[in-house]
């Protein structure tokens, strides 16, 4: 560590002082005040120095441990690859199974992407659609159970009464955002050939593919909701085009909200167009930054989004509901005479919008790009 560096080559100026303070014959009350002093920083110096060094220690401890976890996690992911494929074969040997089942997300933080399930069900693999969405900060119901009635207002503002008045009501009449369950599937075919091979890689892509292919639907599912339940919906200035003005016009929209989770979602061709576009002149910079900004808010770029669109709100207003995992279902009989074997991956979900107000959407953004 370089501060240890640091410290080292002060304690040896230090030292340097010191020795030459004895060089004298005759030692001064003075110059032993002076000494006994330096000799003072020298201990400090000391006692800092080795709680460094035990901190290093700690690092490489932590570093070390990490990379064991990291090793048992990477065998464990493939011992439930190779689970799956057994299980495929038995499905296809026994006439089929439906119950096999991926665990659904349980968490809308960034940590347990990963849930670990009993012997008989599978962790959800990485989903790059799942962990855009927790980026975003949306909220996630799962283990539903019928309908899920979300109560959907928008902010209100409380106040200070003062002595002996009564406490001001909110005068609010929440919407009921129901959410109900809606089938969504994914299906992958393979061949027999396929099957009979022993690489466990080519079974997580099938299971990946299969889990990847049920939370892109969602996602995308997810935008046309914001887009049909969106209070605040804006178009460019059409004269010129998209501009840089449009965006903060959209943070304007909604500003007398508390975003807890603000950020802009459009397109990747239109992020690519903003990348292009000045700020307020041409010597500021892009409208979108390098470090993925726009407007000082973080902005992401996302095929989910619906075309020539910019969206902008607090995302933990949005939310996606889960009804049970995913089941995988095998079918070794429909296109059986072209050895072929349908793996169908089926999920319940439903997506809402549980505050209108805090979203702008500008819209007809394609001039120019």
């Amino acid at each position: 560590m370089k501060r240890i560096e640091d410290l080292k080559e002060k304690r040896s100026k230090i030292i340097s002082q010191m020795e030459e303070i004895l060089k004298v014959e005759d030692l001064t009350a003075e110059k032993r005040a002076e000494w006994n002093d330096l000799n003072t920083k020298i201990e400090e110096i000391d006692n800092e120095i080795r709680i460094l060094e035990r901190q290093e220690e700690l690092n490489k401890q932590i570093v070390v441990e990490l990379k064991e976890n990291n090793l048992e996690k990477m065998e464990e992911r493939k011992d439930l690859v190779i689970e799956f494929r057994d299980w495929l074969k038995n499905s296809v040997e026994n006439g089929g199974k439906t119950s096999f089942r991926a665990d659904p997300l349980v968490s809308s933080t960034q940590s347990a992407m990963i849930n670990k399930g009993v012997a008989s069900e599978i962790d959800v693999l990485y989903s790059p659609s799942i962990d855009f969405l927790k980026k975003l900060g949306v909220t996630f119901f799962t283990d539903l159970n019928g309908n899920f009635v979300v109560p959907s207002m928008a902010e209100d503002l409380a106040t200070f009464p003062g002595e002996d008045a009564d406490a001001a009501s909110a005068n609010m009449a929440p919407d009921a955002l129901t959410l109900s369950a809606r089938r969504v599937t994914h299906r992958q075919s393979i061949s027999r050939e396929t099957l009979s091979q022993t690489n466990p890689g080519i079974y997580q892509s099938i299971l990946q593919n299969l889990i990847n292919g049920i939370y892109n639907a969602v996602t995308y599912d997810l935008f046309d909701q914001i887009d049909t339940d969106a209070a605040t919906q804006m178009t460019d200035d059409t004269a010129t085009g998209l501009v840089y003005k449009d965006i903060v016009k959209m943070e304007a929209s909604i500003g007398g909200l508390s975003l807890n989770s603000p950020a802009y979602v459009t397109t990747p061709s239109v992020k690519a167009y903003l990348k292009t576009k000045s700020l307020l002149g041409t010597e500021n910079g892009p409208a979108w930054s390098l470090d993925n900004t726009l407007n000082g808010y973080p902005a992401y770029g996302t095929p989910a989004a619906n075309a020539n669109k910019v969206y902008f709100g607090d995302w933990t207003k949005v939310c996606v509901g889960q009804w049970g995992p995913i089941e995988i279902v095998v079918d070794p009989y429909s296109d059986a005479k072209k050895g072929l074997i349908n793996i169908t991956a089926i999920g319940l979900f439903d997506t809402g919008c549980m505050n209108k107000r805090a979203f702008c959407i500008l819209k007809d953004v394609s001039a120019g790009l």
